[in-house]
C-alpha cells in the first residue's frame, strides 16, 4: 500500500513537471506569435558607398543624421564632408523640427549654384509588412476616432502624385509593389481610381490603426472616375470593412478644369436651387454608391462633413440649404444625415438651429491643437496633428521657423489623450500626402535624426483607442 503512494506521488509530481513543460512551450509559441503580430519593420543596411556627384540625386540615403550628411554631400558636390559640416547640419535636423532631409540636399546645392539635379526618394525598410486588426481586439474607450481620407490623386506623375509633391511618400507613388497588389495583379500603384489594392491596404491599414470610420474626402467629378468601382471591389474582398462617411469638399466649384457644371458655382441665397444641385452632385451619389452596410452611422444616422472653401457664398445664407439636403436625404434614404458643418458657415445665425455638430479645419493655431464643439449633447473634436505644406505649395523650397512644419507625434498624442471625453475625434488627414498631413503608412518619415517606421502614427492611435 505504501509503495502504491509512492508511485502515486511520483507519477503526480512528473505529472506536474510535464504540464509545466507544455504550458512553457505554449507560452513560447505565443511569445513567437506576439513577436510576429508587433509588426517589426527593419531598415535597409546603412548606406556606405563610394562618394560620387550625382545628376540624381536619393534623398533617403543614409539612416543616421551623420551618415545622410555624408551621403547628401558626396552626391551634391562629389567630396565627403569635414567633421564641422557634419556637426552641423546633424545638429540641425536633431534639434530643429522644421529642418528636412530634402533641405539639407538643397542648401548643399545652392552652395555651388547647382540646378542640374533630380531627386528620387528610395524606400529605407527592407519590406512593407501587412498590417491587420487582430480578431480578439476591443476598443477601450467609448469615443470614435475618424480621419479625412483622399482618393483624387493619380499616381504615377499624375495629379497630385509627384513625388517632389510631398515630403513623406507612400509606396506605391513611383512604382507598382506588391503592397498593392490586388486579385490577379501581383503588385500596384498608390491610385485609387484603377487599383482595388489602393483601397484594400488602406482600410485594412486604418482599421489595424484603430480608426472606427474613415470620411472620404469627395471633391465631386472624382465619383465618376474609377475610385468607387475600386472600393467596391477592395470592400467586397474585406470581411468586415471600416464604415465609411462623406467629406463634402467644395473646393471644385468654379474651377474651370472639371466642365461647365462645376464651373458654375450655386449661390447659397437661392435656396431650393442650390440645395437642389449640392445634393445631386455628391450627398445623393456617393451614399448610392457606398454600399449601406459600410455606412459610419451616429446614433443611427449617417454622418457627413461639409467643408468650406471659400467658394460657396454667401455663407450666412447656408443654413436653409442644409437643412433643404437633409430633407431631401430623408426622402430618398428614409434616414436623416447627421451633419457636422465648417465653422465658416456659422456666419448664418441660424445654422446652430441646422447643423449636428462643427468643426474648425486648421487647428495649428488654437489651444490644444484643436476644435472641439459641443450640439445638443454631442461633442466633437477635430484635429491636425502634422503639417508639411511646403512640398505641395513652394516645390523645392527650403523650410523656415515660420512655416509651422510639425512632422512628431508631440499633437497626436496630445489630443488623443485631451479627446478621450469626446464622442468623436476626427483627424485631418489620413492620406494628404502634398500638405503633410497624414498619419497613414509612409516609408519616409524622418525627425529629430532617425526614420520613424512606417506606421508609427498608426500605433499611437492604436494604443491610444484599443486594448492590446
Amino acid at each position: 500500500m505504501q509503495y502504491n503512494l509512492l508511485k502515486i506521488y511520483k507519477m503526480t509530481i512528473l505529472l506536474v513537471i510535464v504540464t509545466f513543460m507544455l504550458i512553457s512551450c505554449e507560452n513560447e509559441s505565443t511569445k513567437s506569435i506576439i513577436a510576429e503580430d508587433d509588426y517589426v519593420f527593419e531598415l535597409i543596411d546603412e548606406w556606405n558607398g563610394s562618394c560620387e556627384k550625382k545628376q540624381i540625386i536619393d534623398v533617403n540615403l543614409g539612416h543616421s543624421a551623420e551618415k545622410f550628411v555624408e551621403a547628401a554631400h558626396c552626391q551634391c558636390l562629389g567630396f565627403r564632408p569635414d567633421s564641422n559640416t557634419i556637426n552641423m547640419y546633424t545638429e540641425k535636423l536633431r534639434n530643429l523640427d522644421y529642418v528636412r532631409r530634402i533641405d539639407i540636399i538643397h542648401t548643399l546645392c545652392q552652395l555651388i549654384n547647382r540646378e542640374d539635379y533630380e531627386l528620387i526618394y528610395s524606400d529605407p525598410w527592407k519590406s512593407q509588412i501587412e498590417l491587420r486588426l487582430e480578431d480578439d481586439v476591443v476598443k477601450k474607450n467609448d469615443r470614435d476616432i475618424g480621419a479625412v481620407m483622399m482618393f483624387f490623386f493619380n499616381c504615377p506623375n499624375g495629379v497630385n502624385c509627384g513625388m517632389d509633391w510631398a515630403n513623406t511618400h507612400a509606396p506605391g507613388m513611383d512604382v507598382p509593389v506588391k503592397l498593392y497588389g490586388f486579385g490577379d495583379k501581383q503588385e500596384g500603384l498608390y491610385d485609387p481610381k484603377s487599383n482595388a489594392g489602393f483601397w484594400y491596404r488602406e482600410l485594412l491599414d486604418a482599421q489595424y490603426a484603430g480608426l472606427d470610420f474613415l470620411l472620404l474626402n469627395t471633391y465631386g467629378p472624382d465619383l465618376d472616375e474609377g475610385g468607387f468601382e475600386m472600393l467596391e471591389l477592395a470592400l467586397d474582398a474585406i470581411d468586415d470593412p471600416i464604415k465609411l462617411a462623406l467629406f463634402d469638399d467644395t473646393w471644385t466649384w468654379g474651377e474651370p478644369w472639371f466642365g461647365e457644371f462645376w464651373e458654375e458655382v450655386p449661390n447659397l441665397a437661392q435656396t431650393e436651387l442650390c440645395a437642389q444641385k449640392l445634393y445631386n452632385a455628391k450627398w445623393k451619389p456617393f451614399f448610392e454608391k457606398v454600399p449601406e452596410q459600410v455606412w459610419y452611422l451616429y446614433n443611427f444616422r449617417p454622418l457627413i462633413y461639409f467643408y468650406n472653401a471659400g467658394k460657396l457664398q454667401p455663407r450666412n445664407r447656408a443654413a436653409g440649404v442644409i437643412r433643404r439636403m437633409k430633407q431631401l436625404f430623408v426622402q430618398d434614404f428614409e434616414v436623416e444625415p447627421f451633419v457636422v458643418v465648417d465653422g465658416a458657415f456659422f456666419d448664418d445665425p441660424e445654422m446652430k438651429f441646422v447643423a449636428d455638430g462643427r468643426f474648425n479645419w486648421f487647428t495649428l493655431n488654437l489651444p490644444g491643437n484643436r476644435s472641439r464643439y459641443t450640439m445638443n449633447g454631442t461633442t466633437i473634436d477635430h484635429s491636425m496633428v502634422r503639417w508639411d505644406a511646403l512640398g505641395r505649395s513652394n516645390p523645392g523650397a527650403i523650410a523656415s521657423e515660420s512655416d509651422l512644419i510639425k512632422k512628431g507625434p508631440e499633437i497626436l498624442s496630445e489630443v488623443l489623450q485631451n479627446s478621450q471625453d469626446a464622442d468623436i475625434l476626427v483627424i485631418a488627414t489620413w492620406n494628404d500626402l502634398g500638405e503633410g498631413t497624414g498619419i497613414n503608412r509612409n516609408y519616409d518619415y524622418y525627425y529629430h535624426g532617425e526614420w520613424l517606421k512606417p506606421n508609427y502614427f498608426m500605433d499611437i492611435i492604436r494604443a491610444s483607442q484599443l486594448d492590446l
